[in-house]
This record gives structure tokens, C-alpha cells and sequence, in this order.
């Protein structure tokens, strides 16, 4: 995005600061001994920086493309293009952030264009690491020239801000097909008139490697100048509703530090089983803490992608009221094959989930993320011991857990 809105920023470099400082030693200097020529030397040196830098400050327009998301630890490209609009040339142009967002940092130097003629566009890119999922926002870098002495600095300061969101950690899990193979009928999310075993055309999106040549649009192809494949939905897929408790009791509350490695744990858990059973199953309802999520409509790929942004935002509570969405859910849960737990603790609205999704038909399988020594307990129809399996937080995040 085009930012033209700016404001001058004049600041010292670290050179500037100290011939500053030498100007100052030797005004009070002249006090006691002839030193007159010296602080006329310095005076000059910084009156020519000042108006020599003055005139030829930049004014270049700046073309921000950030990534709508990135996976958190990995490194990403900001790009931007500097256009000069002036009608002198622009010398020595770098971009500095002012402040990053805490759970970003910048990695290496930015580079520097040493010269940009009028009407020219040279492009700069900036390196960051996210160290935290979440949303975030991007500030407008400086655009700033510290020509010609590189004792000031001329910048224009951008106030505008890209919003980037960083995807927990997810990794592929060998996930056993045989608990997806009920296959239900969607309500009034399925196609009328057709068999459950035929595919019916839900729309395009672009041509992925890998993807079959066959289904190209060549019309949509043709309308948009790039490949398009056709989609498809199928009435016999499998559906799942997938459960992710943010409630964070005591005992899993780090002393120190925001971040609490069995929520995290269980985020990535959550990503990576939505990203493994992708293929087999499609995710219907998600329930991140206390907000329901349907995507019955949504087509495969923007669904993952959507269900991820959505765990990118999960954040820690103490408590919240669960009724409301779960009664929502167990109404519709003869509409799904698989039900996936992923708890930090257990109460007893979760089990009455399970066993509503054990009188709807459905496989239900329960994730307890750094699990108490004392089990959930029993309830009249369910033994935790039969349907919960204990995962540690620390084999999660390190990747350790490989198959499910």
C-alpha cells in the first residue's frame, strides 16, 4: 500500500552526536584559550550538513507489501518499494523501524540504496522473525538519508501500520483414517438431487502443484490470466468438530512470563491435527474457548487457512461460560463423524459433550495436555482412562509427538 502522509524527522546520528559534543567542548574552550577556528570548523561541518541534507531530504513514496500470515519462528520478508517523487535525486536511503511490536524482532541489517535518480523505484526488504503467534501490527518503516556527512538524519515518518498474523506451529501427524470413515450426510449443507458418492462443483481457486490438469477451468483460466482449478465438494467426506479449551486452571500458570506452554501446546496440537486430517476429513465447527466457528461453506483450502488464523488468536482465560456454545454444538453433532477434545483440564460440561456426541454416533477422541496424576474421574457412561490420552506440552512443541 502507497504511503504518501508523512511527517520530517530530523535526528543525530551517532557521528553527529559526537562532533555535537566536541562543539560544545570547544565553545566553552574559546572561554579560556583561542580556539575560535576550530569551533568555526564545526560550526560550518554542521550548518552544511544541516542544509545540504535539508534540500536534498527524501521525499520518496513508500509501497508496502507485507504477507497476510506467517507460521510463528520462521523468518519473513517485508518488502517496499521507494519510489523518488522529487525532483533532485535521493542518496543513501535506508528504512528504520521505530519500535517493532513485542514478539517480533527484526533480523540483520536493512539495506541501504545509495542512489535513487528522480521518478526512480528501487526495493528494500527487511527481515523479522514473529516469536509469537498472534495478530500483529506492522509500523511504516522511516525512509530516511543521512547524506552528506552522515552526521544528521533526515527521515519521513509514515503513520500507518499492515497487520500481520502469525499461525501457531503445526506439523503433519500420522492420524488413523479408520476413526473418519462414518460418513454423514450434512443437513442442509449438502447438494439436493445428488448421490452421496458424487462430487459437486463448489467453485475455483487458483492452480496449486500437484493438482490435477484435469480439473482446469480454461474459462476462468482465460477471464483471469492465471490457472484456475475447479473445486469440489463431496457428500460422503467426513465431517469433524474440533474443541479447544483456553481456560488455564492454576497448576498450569507459569510464575513468570505471558506465555504459558500448555496453552501454546495445545493451539499447535489443534493446528497440526486440522492441517493432517485435512485431506480425509473436513473440519466443520471449531470451538476455540468460548466462540463456536461453522464452516460448513467454506472450500478445503481456505477453510485450513481460516481455522488457523483463528487458533493464531486464541488467548488465555481464567473461566467463561461455556453453556451457550456447547449446547449449540451437541445440536449439531449428528452432523459430524469425529469429535476432537484438546482440554487443559477437565469439568463437566465437557463431559457432557462426550457422551452427546456418543449418543449422536460420533468417534470422540480426547487430548488432556499435561494431565493432573488424578484422572478427570467417571461419569455413569464414560471412564476417562478409556477415551482421554495424556500429552505432555513439552512433546508437543518440540515435534516429538509424530502419530496420533
Amino acid at each position: 500500500m502507497a504511503r504518501t502522509d508523512a511527517t520530517i524527522r530530523l535526528t543525530l546520528t551517532d557521528a553527529g552526536k559526537m562532533l555535537l559534543l566536541g562543539t560544545v567542548f570547544f565553545f566553552f574552550t574559546t572561554m579560556v584559550i583561542p580556539a575560535f577556528g576550530v569551533l568555526t570548523a564545526l560550526l560550518s561541518v554542521l550548518l552544511t550538513a544541516l542544509l545540504v541534507g535539508f534540500v536534498l531530504r527524501p521525499r520518496v513514496r513508500v509501497t508496502e507489501t507485507v504477507p497476510d500470515s506467517v507460521v510463528v519462528s520462521q523468518n519473513v520478508k517485508l518488502r517496499y518499494a521507494l519510489e523518488n517523487t522529487a525532483g533532485v535525486p535521493a542518496y543513501d536511503l535506508q528504512l528504520q523501524f521505530e519500535k517493532m511490536p513485542d514478539g517480533i524482532e527484526q533480523v540483520g541489517p536493512t539495506a541501504v540504496v545509495s542512489r535513487l535518480a528522480p521518478g526512480e523505484t528501487a526495493e528494500l526488504a527487511v527481515t523479522v522473525r514473529p516469536q509469537r503467534r498472534g495478530y500483529y501490527g506492522i509500523p511504516s518503516p522511516i525512509c530516511q538519508s543521512s547524506f552528506p556527512f552522515n552526521l544528521l538524519s533526515f527521515g519521513r515518518r509514515h503513520r500507518a501500520e499492515q497487520m500481520l498474523t502469525v499461525l501457531p506451529v503445526f506439523y503433519r501427524l500420522q492420524c488413523p483414517v479408520r476413526h473418519f470413515s462414518r460418513h454423514v450426510r450434512t443437513g442442509g449443507t449438502g447438494f439436493a438431487g445428488r448421490a452421496e458418492v458424487s462430487p459437486e462443483y463448489a467453485g475455483n481457486r487458483p492452480f496449486l502443484p500437484g493438482d490435477s490438469p484435469r480439473r482446469i477451468d480454461t474459462r476462468a483460466w482465460a477471464r483471469l490470466s492465471v490457472p484456475a482449478t475447479k473445486e469440489y465438494h463431496n457428500d460422503s467426506d467426513s465431517r469433524a468438530a474440533l474443541i479447544v479449551d483456553s481456560r488455564v486452571p492454576a497448576r498450569l500458570r507459569p510464575s513468570e512470563g505471558d506465555e504459558i506452554p500448555a496453552l501454546e501446546a495445545a493451539v499447535s496440537l489443534a493446528a497440526s491435527i486440522a492441517f493432517s486430517i485435512n485431506q480425509n476429513c473436513l473440519v466443520d465447527l471449531l470451538l476455540a474457548g468460548p466462540e463456536l466457528h461453522e464452516y460448513t461453506s467454506w472450500l478445503r483450502s481456505p477453510r485450513l487457512h481460516k481455522i488457523h488464523e483463528v487458533l493464531a488468536g486464541v488467548e488465555a482465560a481464567e473461566g467463561y461460560d461455556l453453556d451457550v456454545p456447547a449446547a449449540a454444538l451437541a445440536s449439531r453433532l449428528y452432523d459430524v463423524a469425529e469429535v476432537i477434545f484438546i482440554l487443559l483440564d477437565w469439568d463437566k460440561t465437557y463431559t457432557q459433550l462426550l457422551e452427546s456426541a456418543a449418543r449422536a454416533g460420533c468417534h470422540s477422541t480426547v487430548f488432556l495436555i499435561d494431565a493432573p496424576a488424578q484422572g478427570p474421574g467417571e461419569t455413569d457412561e464414560v471412564n476417562w482412562a478409556d477415551v482421554v490420552t495424556p500429552v505432555s506440552s513439552d512433546d508437543i512443541l518440540t515435534g516429538r509427538i509424530e502419530r496420533l
